[in-house]
Protein backbone atom coordinates (compact mmCIF):
# COMPACT_ATOMS: atom_id res chain seq x y z
CA UNK A 1 0.00 0.00 0.00
CA UNK A 2 1.05 3.64 -0.46
CA UNK A 3 1.81 5.85 2.51
CA UNK A 4 2.50 9.59 2.42
CA UNK A 5 4.57 11.19 5.15
CA UNK A 6 4.62 14.93 5.87
CA UNK A 7 8.02 15.91 7.27
CA UNK A 8 11.52 14.63 6.60
CA UNK A 9 12.98 14.87 10.09
CA UNK A 10 14.14 11.82 12.04
CA UNK A 11 10.57 10.77 12.85
CA UNK A 12 9.44 10.88 9.21
CA UNK A 13 12.61 9.26 7.85
CA UNK A 14 12.56 6.46 10.43
CA UNK A 15 8.87 5.75 9.88
CA UNK A 16 9.47 5.62 6.11
CA UNK A 17 12.36 3.19 6.59
CA UNK A 18 10.26 0.87 8.77
CA UNK A 19 7.28 0.97 6.39
CA UNK A 20 9.51 0.17 3.41
CA UNK A 21 10.89 -2.78 5.36
CA UNK A 22 7.28 -3.92 5.82
CA UNK A 23 6.80 -3.91 2.04
CA UNK A 24 4.89 -0.66 1.52
CA UNK A 25 5.42 2.19 -0.93
CA UNK A 26 6.39 5.45 0.77
CA UNK A 27 6.70 9.09 -0.23
CA UNK A 28 8.07 11.78 2.09
CA UNK A 29 7.23 15.46 1.62
CA UNK A 30 9.76 17.86 3.11
CA UNK A 31 9.17 21.60 2.86
CA UNK A 32 12.90 22.40 3.07
CA UNK A 33 15.59 21.57 0.54
CA UNK A 34 17.31 19.21 2.97
CA UNK A 35 16.14 16.33 5.16
CA UNK A 36 16.73 16.09 8.90
CA UNK A 37 14.50 18.79 10.36
CA UNK A 38 16.08 20.36 13.44
CA UNK A 39 18.97 17.89 13.24
CA UNK A 40 20.41 18.84 9.86
CA UNK A 41 23.84 20.40 9.42
CA UNK A 42 25.62 23.11 7.45
CA UNK A 43 29.10 23.70 6.07
CA UNK A 44 31.25 25.36 8.72
CA UNK A 45 34.93 25.37 9.65
CA UNK A 46 35.72 23.17 6.67
CA UNK A 47 33.40 20.44 7.92
CA UNK A 48 29.76 19.58 8.47
CA UNK A 49 28.39 21.00 11.71
CA UNK A 50 24.95 20.60 13.27
CA UNK A 51 22.89 23.80 13.19
CA UNK A 52 21.98 23.29 16.85
CA UNK A 53 24.21 21.64 19.47
CA UNK A 54 23.77 17.88 19.41
CA UNK A 55 24.78 14.90 21.50
CA UNK A 56 23.20 11.68 22.69
CA UNK A 57 23.29 9.80 25.99
CA UNK A 58 24.10 6.11 26.46
CA UNK A 59 20.44 5.69 27.48
CA UNK A 60 19.30 6.86 24.02
CA UNK A 61 18.84 3.30 22.81
CA UNK A 62 16.52 4.07 19.88
CA UNK A 63 19.00 6.18 17.95
CA UNK A 64 21.96 4.01 18.97
CA UNK A 65 20.17 0.93 17.60
CA UNK A 66 19.43 2.75 14.34
CA UNK A 67 23.07 3.86 14.02
CA UNK A 68 24.23 0.28 14.51
CA UNK A 69 21.61 -1.10 12.12
CA UNK A 70 22.77 1.26 9.38
CA UNK A 71 26.40 0.22 9.82
CA UNK A 72 27.58 3.47 11.40
CA UNK A 73 28.68 2.16 14.79
CA UNK A 74 32.30 3.05 14.03
CA UNK A 75 31.33 6.69 13.41
CA UNK A 76 29.80 7.16 16.86
CA UNK A 77 32.31 8.59 19.33
CA UNK A 78 31.79 8.43 23.11
CA UNK A 79 33.48 11.41 24.73
CA UNK A 80 33.77 12.54 28.34
CA UNK A 81 31.74 15.65 29.09
CA UNK A 82 32.29 18.45 31.61
CA UNK A 83 29.57 20.81 32.85
CA UNK A 84 29.60 24.21 34.48
CA UNK A 85 27.03 26.46 36.16
CA UNK A 86 27.15 30.26 36.05
CA UNK A 87 25.37 32.04 38.90
CA UNK A 88 25.74 35.50 40.40
CA UNK A 89 28.97 36.24 38.54
CA UNK A 90 30.72 32.97 39.42
CA UNK A 91 31.43 29.88 37.28
CA UNK A 92 31.08 26.65 39.26
CA UNK A 93 32.15 23.16 38.17
CA UNK A 94 28.94 21.11 37.93
CA UNK A 95 29.94 17.75 36.44
CA UNK A 96 29.88 15.35 39.38
CA UNK A 97 28.09 14.88 42.71
CA UNK A 98 31.35 15.88 44.43
CA UNK A 99 31.44 19.16 42.46
CA UNK A 100 27.97 20.00 43.72
CA UNK A 101 28.58 18.85 47.28
CA UNK A 102 31.95 20.51 47.88
CA UNK A 103 32.33 23.31 45.31
CA UNK A 104 28.87 24.73 44.64
CA UNK A 105 29.03 27.36 47.36
CA UNK A 106 26.16 29.35 45.88
CA UNK A 107 24.12 27.09 48.15
CA UNK A 108 24.69 26.29 51.80
CA UNK A 109 26.05 22.82 52.52
CA UNK A 110 22.65 21.53 53.67
CA UNK A 111 21.00 22.87 50.50
CA UNK A 112 23.71 21.19 48.40
CA UNK A 113 22.87 17.94 50.15
CA UNK A 114 19.18 18.51 49.40
CA UNK A 115 19.96 19.20 45.74
CA UNK A 116 21.98 15.99 45.51
CA UNK A 117 19.40 13.89 47.32
CA UNK A 118 16.67 15.28 45.11
CA UNK A 119 18.57 14.12 42.03
CA UNK A 120 19.25 10.67 43.47
CA UNK A 121 15.62 10.27 44.49
CA UNK A 122 14.26 11.17 41.05
CA UNK A 123 16.54 8.63 39.36
CA UNK A 124 15.09 5.88 41.56
CA UNK A 125 11.42 6.71 40.98
CA UNK A 126 9.82 4.95 38.01
CA UNK A 127 6.34 6.43 38.28
CA UNK A 128 6.18 9.73 36.39
CA UNK A 129 2.40 10.01 36.77
CA UNK A 130 2.76 11.06 40.41
CA UNK A 131 4.26 14.37 39.20
CA UNK A 132 1.57 15.32 36.67
CA UNK A 133 -0.47 17.57 38.95
CA UNK A 134 2.35 19.57 40.51
CA UNK A 135 4.69 22.16 39.02
CA UNK A 136 8.47 22.10 39.22
CA UNK A 137 8.42 25.09 41.52
CA UNK A 138 5.89 23.58 43.90
CA UNK A 139 7.70 20.24 44.13
CA UNK A 140 11.26 21.54 44.41
CA UNK A 141 10.39 24.17 47.03
CA UNK A 142 8.51 21.56 49.07
CA UNK A 143 11.04 18.72 48.92
CA UNK A 144 14.41 20.40 48.25
CA UNK A 145 13.81 23.88 49.62
CA UNK A 146 13.12 27.35 48.29
CA UNK A 147 16.81 28.19 48.05
CA UNK A 148 17.48 25.26 45.71
CA UNK A 149 14.72 26.49 43.44
CA UNK A 150 15.80 30.10 43.69
CA UNK A 151 19.45 29.41 42.79
CA UNK A 152 19.30 26.42 40.42
CA UNK A 153 16.02 25.42 38.84
CA UNK A 154 14.13 28.71 38.98
CA UNK A 155 16.65 30.74 36.93
CA UNK A 156 17.07 27.95 34.35
CA UNK A 157 13.32 27.52 33.92
CA UNK A 158 12.90 31.28 33.64
CA UNK A 159 15.56 31.35 30.94
CA UNK A 160 13.91 28.51 29.05
CA UNK A 161 10.19 29.13 29.48
CA UNK A 162 9.98 32.85 30.39
CA UNK A 163 6.55 33.78 31.74
CA UNK A 164 5.44 30.11 31.73
CA UNK A 165 8.30 28.97 33.98
CA UNK A 166 6.19 28.68 37.13
CA UNK A 167 3.62 26.55 35.26
CA UNK A 168 5.96 23.81 33.97
CA UNK A 169 4.96 20.36 35.18
CA UNK A 170 7.29 18.50 37.52
CA UNK A 171 6.99 15.59 35.10
CA UNK A 172 9.16 17.57 32.68
CA UNK A 173 12.01 17.94 35.19
CA UNK A 174 11.62 14.33 36.30
CA UNK A 175 12.01 13.17 32.69
CA UNK A 176 15.17 15.21 32.16
CA UNK A 177 16.89 14.14 35.38
CA UNK A 178 15.81 10.52 35.25
CA UNK A 179 17.03 9.89 31.69
CA UNK A 180 20.25 11.87 32.05
CA UNK A 181 21.61 10.56 35.33
CA UNK A 182 20.92 6.90 34.51
CA UNK A 183 23.22 7.29 31.49
CA UNK A 184 26.24 8.14 33.68
CA UNK A 185 28.99 5.68 34.50
CA UNK A 186 31.36 5.26 37.43
CA UNK A 187 28.67 5.77 40.05
CA UNK A 188 27.60 9.03 38.44
CA UNK A 189 31.12 10.47 38.51
CA UNK A 190 31.58 10.54 34.74
CA UNK A 191 29.34 11.35 31.83
CA UNK A 192 30.13 10.24 28.30
CA UNK A 193 28.17 11.75 25.44
CA UNK A 194 27.81 10.40 21.92
CA UNK A 195 28.67 12.39 18.81
CA UNK A 196 29.00 11.27 15.20
CA UNK A 197 32.13 11.94 13.19
CA UNK A 198 31.18 14.52 10.60
CA UNK A 199 27.96 15.54 12.44
CA UNK A 200 24.61 13.79 12.65
CA UNK A 201 24.09 14.71 9.01
CA UNK A 202 25.94 11.46 8.29
CA UNK A 203 23.12 9.50 9.92
CA UNK A 204 20.50 11.55 8.07
CA UNK A 205 22.22 11.04 4.71
CA UNK A 206 22.68 7.31 5.28
CA UNK A 207 19.04 6.87 6.26
CA UNK A 208 17.92 8.92 3.26
CA UNK A 209 20.08 6.86 0.88
CA UNK A 210 18.72 3.64 2.37
CA UNK A 211 15.15 4.85 1.86
CA UNK A 212 15.69 5.76 -1.80
CA UNK A 213 17.59 2.50 -2.44
CA UNK A 214 14.53 0.62 -1.14
CA UNK A 215 12.26 2.49 -3.56
CA UNK A 216 11.07 5.29 -1.29
CA UNK A 217 10.62 8.78 -2.68
CA UNK A 218 11.70 11.94 -0.85
CA UNK A 219 10.19 15.11 -2.28
CA UNK A 220 12.12 18.13 -1.02
CA UNK A 221 10.96 21.74 -1.30
CA UNK A 222 7.44 20.31 -1.40
CA UNK A 223 5.27 21.35 1.55
CA UNK A 224 2.02 19.64 2.50
CA UNK A 225 -0.68 22.32 2.48
CA UNK A 226 -3.74 20.18 3.16
CA UNK A 227 -4.73 16.62 4.05
CA UNK A 228 -7.40 15.22 1.74
CA UNK A 229 -10.16 13.83 3.96
CA UNK A 230 -13.49 12.46 2.74
CA UNK A 231 -16.06 10.67 4.90
CA UNK A 232 -13.59 10.68 7.82
CA UNK A 233 -10.99 8.84 5.75
CA UNK A 234 -7.63 10.26 4.66
CA UNK A 235 -6.96 9.93 0.95
CA UNK A 236 -3.76 11.88 0.40
CA UNK A 237 -2.09 15.29 0.39
CA UNK A 238 -2.36 18.56 -1.39
CA UNK A 239 1.15 19.95 -1.64
CA UNK A 240 2.93 22.78 -3.41
CA UNK A 241 3.53 20.38 -6.31
CA UNK A 242 -0.05 19.13 -6.65
CA UNK A 243 -2.37 16.38 -5.39
CA UNK A 244 -0.98 13.04 -4.23
CA UNK A 245 -3.20 10.08 -3.27
CA UNK A 246 -2.33 7.53 -0.56
CA UNK A 247 -3.86 4.69 1.42
CA UNK A 248 -2.60 6.24 4.66
CA UNK A 249 -0.77 9.40 5.73
CA UNK A 250 1.50 10.33 8.63
CA UNK A 251 1.92 13.90 9.89
CA UNK A 252 5.12 14.59 11.83
CA UNK A 253 4.95 18.37 12.22
CA UNK A 254 4.23 20.38 15.38
CA UNK A 255 0.59 20.38 16.56
CA UNK A 256 0.00 24.03 15.59
CA UNK A 257 1.03 23.32 12.00
CA UNK A 258 -0.90 20.06 11.96
CA UNK A 259 -4.13 21.74 13.02
CA UNK A 260 -3.82 24.14 10.07
CA UNK A 261 -3.78 21.42 7.41
CA UNK A 262 -6.07 18.74 8.85
CA UNK A 263 -9.47 18.64 10.54
CA UNK A 264 -9.38 15.51 12.67
CA UNK A 265 -13.14 15.35 12.91
CA UNK A 266 -13.21 15.56 16.69
CA UNK A 267 -13.80 18.93 18.33
CA UNK A 268 -12.00 18.00 21.55
CA UNK A 269 -8.93 16.64 19.75
CA UNK A 270 -8.76 19.66 17.47
CA UNK A 271 -8.95 21.93 20.52
CA UNK A 272 -6.27 19.95 22.37
CA UNK A 273 -3.90 20.35 19.43
CA UNK A 274 -4.25 24.11 19.77
CA UNK A 275 -3.43 23.89 23.49
CA UNK A 276 -0.10 22.18 22.85
CA UNK A 277 2.47 24.95 22.94
CA UNK A 278 6.04 25.00 21.67
CA UNK A 279 8.86 27.47 22.25
CA UNK A 280 11.33 28.27 19.53
CA UNK A 281 15.11 27.91 19.63
CA UNK A 282 17.82 30.27 18.52
CA UNK A 283 21.56 29.85 18.56
CA UNK A 284 24.68 31.71 17.54
CA UNK A 285 27.42 29.42 16.22
CA UNK A 286 30.99 30.71 16.40
CA UNK A 287 34.28 29.54 14.93
CA UNK A 288 37.03 31.11 17.03
CA UNK A 289 40.80 31.30 17.35
CA UNK A 290 40.67 30.77 21.12
CA UNK A 291 38.65 28.84 23.67
CA UNK A 292 35.89 30.68 25.55
CA UNK A 293 34.66 28.26 28.21
CA UNK A 294 36.53 25.78 30.43
CA UNK A 295 33.79 23.15 29.99
CA UNK A 296 31.61 21.61 27.27
CA UNK A 297 28.24 22.71 28.65
CA UNK A 298 27.73 25.85 30.73
CA UNK A 299 24.26 26.56 32.12
CA UNK A 300 23.66 30.30 32.58
CA UNK A 301 21.44 30.99 35.61
CA UNK A 302 21.37 34.74 35.09
CA UNK A 303 18.05 36.52 34.44
CA UNK A 304 19.88 39.33 32.63
CA UNK A 305 21.48 36.96 30.13
CA UNK A 306 20.02 36.85 26.60
CA UNK A 307 21.03 33.17 26.36
CA UNK A 308 20.63 30.10 28.57
CA UNK A 309 23.73 28.08 27.72
CA UNK A 310 27.22 28.27 26.27
CA UNK A 311 28.22 25.01 24.62
CA UNK A 312 31.85 24.81 23.59
CA UNK A 313 31.57 21.96 21.14
CA UNK A 314 35.33 21.49 20.88
CA UNK A 315 35.55 20.80 24.60
CA UNK A 316 33.74 17.57 23.68
CA UNK A 317 34.78 16.86 20.07
CA UNK A 318 38.51 17.32 19.30
CA UNK A 319 39.48 20.61 17.64
CA UNK A 320 41.36 18.64 15.00
CA UNK A 321 37.96 17.87 13.44
CA UNK A 322 37.65 21.60 12.67
CA UNK A 323 41.15 22.53 11.60
CA UNK A 324 42.26 23.29 15.14
CA UNK A 325 39.66 26.04 15.67
CA UNK A 326 37.24 26.42 18.57
CA UNK A 327 33.52 25.86 17.92
CA UNK A 328 31.01 27.45 20.32
CA UNK A 329 27.21 27.40 20.38
CA UNK A 330 25.34 30.07 22.35
CA UNK A 331 21.74 28.96 22.78
CA UNK A 332 18.37 30.25 23.82
CA UNK A 333 14.79 28.89 23.94
CA UNK A 334 12.11 31.54 23.60
CA UNK A 335 8.69 32.39 22.28
CA UNK A 336 8.62 33.24 18.60
CA UNK A 337 6.64 36.35 19.59
CA UNK A 338 9.51 37.63 21.72
CA UNK A 339 11.46 40.70 20.69
CA UNK A 340 14.76 38.82 20.77
CA UNK A 341 13.55 36.07 18.43
CA UNK A 342 12.41 38.70 15.92
CA UNK A 343 15.51 40.90 16.25
CA UNK A 344 17.90 41.16 13.31
CA UNK A 345 21.08 39.09 13.38
CA UNK A 346 23.43 41.99 14.05
CA UNK A 347 21.41 43.00 17.10
CA UNK A 348 21.31 39.43 18.41
CA UNK A 349 25.06 39.04 17.94
CA UNK A 350 25.78 42.37 19.71
CA UNK A 351 23.68 41.38 22.72
CA UNK A 352 25.15 37.90 22.93
CA UNK A 353 28.71 39.20 22.64
CA UNK A 354 28.15 41.86 25.32
CA UNK A 355 26.90 39.33 27.85
CA UNK A 356 29.46 36.72 26.87
CA UNK A 357 32.11 39.29 27.83
CA UNK A 358 30.55 39.63 31.30
CA UNK A 359 30.73 35.89 31.91
CA UNK A 360 34.10 35.36 30.23
CA UNK A 361 36.10 38.64 30.49
CA UNK A 362 38.81 37.23 28.19
CA UNK A 363 36.34 36.90 25.33
CA UNK A 364 37.35 39.05 22.36
CA UNK A 365 35.08 39.26 19.34
CA UNK A 366 38.19 39.82 17.21
CA UNK A 367 38.90 36.13 17.83
CA UNK A 368 35.71 35.21 15.96
CA UNK A 369 36.59 33.86 12.52
CA UNK A 370 33.03 33.26 11.33
CA UNK A 371 29.55 33.00 12.78
CA UNK A 372 26.01 31.95 11.91
CA UNK A 373 22.62 32.42 13.58
CA UNK A 374 19.81 29.87 13.31
CA UNK A 375 16.20 30.02 14.42
CA UNK A 376 13.66 27.23 14.71
CA UNK A 377 10.06 28.13 15.65
CA UNK A 378 8.97 24.68 16.92
CA UNK A 379 11.74 23.27 19.07
CA UNK A 380 10.78 22.86 22.75
CA UNK A 381 7.37 21.46 23.79
CA UNK A 382 5.95 23.34 26.76
CA UNK A 383 4.83 20.70 29.26
CA UNK A 384 2.18 21.99 31.66
CA UNK A 385 0.31 20.05 34.34
CA UNK A 386 -1.60 16.95 33.24
CA UNK A 387 -0.10 17.04 29.78
CA UNK A 388 -1.22 13.44 29.22
CA UNK A 389 -4.86 14.60 29.08
CA UNK A 390 -4.26 16.68 25.95
CA UNK A 391 -1.45 14.67 24.35
CA UNK A 392 -2.53 13.17 21.00
CA UNK A 393 -2.26 9.50 20.09
CA UNK A 394 -0.62 8.08 16.97
CA UNK A 395 -4.07 7.03 15.78
CA UNK A 396 -6.72 9.65 15.01
CA UNK A 397 -10.50 9.52 14.47
CA UNK A 398 -9.79 9.91 10.74
CA UNK A 399 -9.18 6.51 9.17
CA UNK A 400 -5.72 6.28 7.65
CA UNK A 401 -4.41 9.47 9.32
CA UNK A 402 -1.63 9.15 11.87
CA UNK A 403 0.33 11.62 14.03
CA UNK A 404 3.87 11.62 15.43
CA UNK A 405 5.41 14.73 16.98
CA UNK A 406 7.56 15.75 19.93
CA UNK A 407 4.61 16.53 22.21
CA UNK A 408 4.00 12.77 22.30
CA UNK A 409 7.28 11.59 23.87
CA UNK A 410 6.05 12.67 27.31
CA UNK A 411 7.25 12.27 30.06
CA UNK A 412 10.60 12.50 28.28
CA UNK A 413 11.95 15.78 26.92
CA UNK A 414 12.89 16.55 23.34
CA UNK A 415 15.79 14.79 21.60
CA UNK A 416 16.90 13.03 18.42
CA UNK A 417 16.51 9.57 19.93
CA UNK A 418 12.91 10.30 20.82
CA UNK A 419 12.26 11.37 17.23
CA UNK A 420 13.62 8.01 16.12
CA UNK A 421 11.35 6.35 18.69
CA UNK A 422 8.36 8.23 17.29
CA UNK A 423 9.24 7.01 13.80
CA UNK A 424 9.71 3.41 14.94
CA UNK A 425 6.39 3.41 16.75
CA UNK A 426 4.44 5.17 14.00
CA UNK A 427 5.87 2.80 11.40
CA UNK A 428 4.92 -0.22 13.50
CA UNK A 429 1.36 1.01 14.17
CA UNK A 430 0.68 1.90 10.53
CA UNK A 431 2.14 -1.37 9.22
CA UNK A 432 0.09 -3.43 11.68
CA UNK A 433 -3.09 -1.52 10.84
CA UNK A 434 -2.60 -1.93 7.09
CA UNK A 435 -1.80 -5.61 7.50
CA UNK A 436 -5.01 -6.09 9.47
CA UNK A 437 -7.02 -4.21 6.83
CA UNK A 438 -5.44 -6.33 4.10
CA UNK A 439 -6.37 -9.54 5.94
CA UNK A 440 -9.94 -8.34 6.37
CA UNK A 441 -10.22 -7.54 2.65
CA UNK A 442 -8.89 -10.98 1.74
CA UNK A 443 -11.42 -12.55 4.08
CA UNK A 444 -14.26 -10.63 2.43
CA UNK A 445 -13.12 -11.77 -1.03
CA UNK A 446 -13.22 -15.39 0.10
Amino acid sequence: MKIGIAGGGFAGLTAAYRLLQAGHEVEIFEKEGISGGLANAFDFAGSKLDKFYRHIFSSDTDIISLINELGLKGDLMWLESKMGFYYNGVIYPFSTPLDILFKFTALSFIDRVRLGLMTVYLTKVNNWKKYEKITVREWVEKFAGKKVYEVVWGPLLKQKFAELSDSISMTWLYGRIHSRVVSRSGGGMKEYLGYMKGSYQKLIDTLENKITAMGGIIRKNDAVTNVIIKDKKAGGFKTTSGVHTFDAVLLTMAPELLSKIADLGDARLNENLKKLKYFGAMDLVLRMKKSVSPVYWMNIADPASPFVCVVEHTNLVPKECYGGDTIVYIGKYLSTDSELYRADNDSVKARFFAHLKKIFPAFDENDVIESRIFREPYSQPVVLREHSKIMPDYNTPVEGLYIANMSMIYPEDRGMSYSVRLGNEAGRIIAEKLKKQGSQQEEIKR
